[in-house]
């Protein structure tokens, strides 16, 4: 990196941006429960971006290249001259990068000195002790271990390094009633889970499995209270989160004001809260791609909105002071259990193929995957159909279970109900 700062400061960058990420990690594929390979690499990638600006500051242009490892200090150059003459040609208002900071940004040093063979061992002996069942077994699943360290300069004299810690599990399970069979697929993130939660996650996809081999088709209901549960949730809360960015204001296209409700009267209070750190998940991280700490910050305060977040560039455009970036994103439960919130008639959406947010049109819904029809005491499962709500209508009186989950980096309500919303079935 140092090379190749000393070639950017001679260069016609108005301002530069190196960003050295070093990757180590160990993985391993499993056929079944039979191992099938494993491997460790380490590898390194450098990114660069240049900013160019025209007409005396007035406009900002930026590029980026990755700088691959072992060129020479001419090639190093070409690269530059490339990203240069790119960047020429965006016109964006002018912005600042970032500054060096006083801000003091914790970093988990543990994260720095992991083992990561005895972290994978500690990840395979979970799967391992998961048997295989009458109906369900594991068709395979992969694991890799990852600790990287990312070291951030720029021409401003920002010069931060620090170390994070992730782990990934993607499994296929496979559930058979009589000649009709269900895979089931899992994408699970995070830098601590005990064996415990990851063992009873896999066996929560052959319950899924049951379900839906014994499912009937989901019915039409244009009026329906919709409980939405698993990680849907996780992705519902986002709409919040888009709406408070710098980018959305800038644009014009957000619905969140500072000192404004975004719920209606008869919602359950709406607290939501981003943070640095939040044991387990795999986002944590002291500062952002720029080098910009990351702070804790309040979005929602009862249903009203108290502060922005996002890139340093469209803060600066709608006058932002002072910013911060995403990793986590708690938010607080509500007001009725989920027993309570059981007890009325509703279906329950466990599962989608894809649950989809647009957070500018202000729609949610999917594909069903897996639903239980209940009248408040009794249930059954189904599939297939899809549901349709929007934002504007399901704020009114939206209201979330008093439990909380996380999923990797959000903690959210582990249900949410939806009021009058379409479902389409058969």
């Amino acid at each position: 990196m140092n090379e190749l700062y000393d070639v950017l400061k001679t260069s016609k960058a108005s301002d530069f941006l190196i960003r050295e990420e070093q990757t180590e990690s160990r993985e391993a594929f499993f056929i079944g429960q039979k191992l099938d390979m494993s491997r460790a690499k380490k590898v390194t990638h450098t990114f660069l971006t240049v900013f160019v600006d025209s007409e005396d500051g007035k406009f900002r242009g930026s590029a980026e290249k990755e700088i691959h490892q072992g060129i020479s200090r001419e090639e190093m150059k070409q690269e530059i001259d490339q990203a240069l003459f790119a960047a020429q040609f965006v016109q964006n208002p002018w912005y600042p990068v970032a500054e060096p900071s006083d801000a003091q940004a914790s970093a988990d040093t543990a994260d720095a000195s992991r083992d990561l063979t005895a972290e994978l061992v500690k990840l395979v002996q979970a799967m391992q002790e998961i048997k295989a069942e009458e109906d369900s077994r594991v068709n395979s699943y992969e694991i890799f271990v990852n600790q990287k360290q990312t070291h951030i300069r720029n021409s401003r004299g920002v010069d931060v390094t620090f170390s994070g810690f992730d782990c990934e599990i993607e499994v296929v399970t496979n559930s058979r009633k009589d000649d009709h069979e269900i895979e089931i697929y899992k994408d699970l993130r995070f830098s601590d889970k005990s064996a415990e939660k990851i063992i009873a996650e896999v066996r929560g996809m052959f319950h899924t499995g049951r379900q839906r081999l014994n499912a009937v088709p989901t019915r039409q209901n244009e009026h329906a209270d919709v409980l939405l549960t698993g990680n849907a949730v996780g992705s519902f809360f986002q709409y919040f989160a888009m709406h408070t960015n710098a980018s959305y204001q800038y644009m014009g296209v957000a619905k969140a004001k500072i000192g404004e409700a975004i719920t209606g009267a008869d919602a359950d209070p709406l607290n939501i809260r981003l943070v640095p750190t939040l044991d387990g998940s795999a986002k944590n991280a002291p500062y952002d791609e720029t080098g910009m700490p990351v702070a804790e910050r309040v979005l929602f305060e009862n249903g009203i909105c108290r502060s922005y977040w996002g890139s340093l560039q469209h803060a600066h455009y709608i006058g932002m002071k002072d910013t911060t970036s995403m990793n986590n994103m708690v938010v607080e439960g509500g007001s009725k259990t989920l027993d309570e919130l059981r007890s009325m008639p509703h279906i329950e959406i466990t599962d989608f193929s894809a649950f989809d947010m647009d957070a500018v049109s202000g729609t949610c819904g999917g594909e069903i995957r897996l639903a239980y029809e209940s009248d408040g005491t009794t249930s059954h499962p189904t599939t297939s159909g899809s549901l349709s709500a929007r934002y504007d209508d399901v704020l009114k009186n939206l209201t979330f279970s008093k439990e909380t989950q996380q999923i990797n980096n959000r903690v959210v309500p582990c249900a949410v109900l939806l009021r009058d919303v379409t479902v389409a079935g058969e």
